[in-house]
């Protein structure tokens, strides 16, 4: 696909494969080199996902590229690949197309909530909720419908140097069904939720959370042509789905500043 965010590359581009990762509740997950389009091999992670898990591809690319047309730190570089069928051992009941990502640094949140080391997850989620594009990352998941960002979605470097990953279960939920994207979907923002809880401050601000979402229109016809041919090409065979992404997507950018308006009681005025 020309001009797209998200490359599609041959077999042979996967270089190596150096290790399973032990993230990943939603997909096999390697740790591997990658030879982009442009020549670069750069470490990244490619994620397998189990043929039940038939969306997948689907939302992991709308989150990407919805992400990165709303100017959100995401890894530089995202694509789908066919590894050869001697890649991996276990090819049952597998998706024989993989996404990847390139590898972005930082700390994950939920490596210390897990351990129970509070003081030093509290310390990360402070420079999330003084973080230049928290707004916008709310904004975000409650334009996608992303009820999952956790702790273990997002990446610290250091103040100002975050990164979001993971985006398997937007909008809503995993195998969405057409009959559940309604616009008006009063969607569960994790993030908001994690900054009250941990008492984070500062919170972020309401009114800058609905200001951004004012973007979402302007942003949607800058990559709208990218999301309708990947729309075509993972959704043709079910047009009950793809029409519904599609006005779903649409509406909830145009609808945003009403939907924030009823929700996200917890964020400062």
């Amino acid at each position: 696909m020309n001009n797209s965010c998200v490359e599609v590359l041959p077999a042979e581009s996967l270089k190596a494969i150096l290790a399973r990762a032990p993230m990943g509740d939603m997909a096999e997950t390697h740790m591997c080199n990658i030879e982009w389009s442009d020549g670069k091999v750069t470490k990244s992670y490619l994620k397998r996902f189990s043929l039940n898990k038939e969306l997948t591809l689907v939302n992991e690319i709308t989150g990407y590229i919805i992400a990165r047309g709303c100017s959100l730190p995401v890894p530089k570089y995202a694509a789908l690949i066919k590894p050869s069928a001697t890649a991996f051992t276990n090819n049952n009941n597998m998706n024989e197309w993989c996404f990847v990502v390139s590898n972005v640094p930082g700390e994950n949140p939920a490596s210390f909530y897990h351990l129970n080391q509070i003081t030093e997850c509290k310390a990360l989620m402070n420079l999330v909720a003084s973080w230049n594009k928290i707004s916008e990352t709310i904004a975000f998941d409650d334009w996608t419908a992303n009820q999952d960002r956790h702790l273990g979605n997002i990446l610290v470097a250091n103040k100002n140097d975050i990164f979001l990953i993971d985006h398997g279960n937007l909008p809503i939920t995993l195998n969405w069904q057409a009959s559940e994207l309604d616009p008006h979907f009063q969607s569960e923002n994790l993030l908001a939720n994690n900054l009250w809880k941990l008492n984070c401050i500062p919170l972020p601000i309401k009114s800058k959370v609905s200001k951004a979402s004012e973007e979402h229109v302007d942003v949607l016809a800058t990559i709208q042509d990218e999301l309708l041919q990947w729309w075509d090409i993972l959704l043709g065979h079910d047009p009950l789905r793809r029409q519904a992404l599609e006005r779903f997507i649409t509406a909830r950018a145009q609808l945003a500043s009403e939907r924030i308006s009823k929700n996200y009681n917890m964020l400062a005025v």
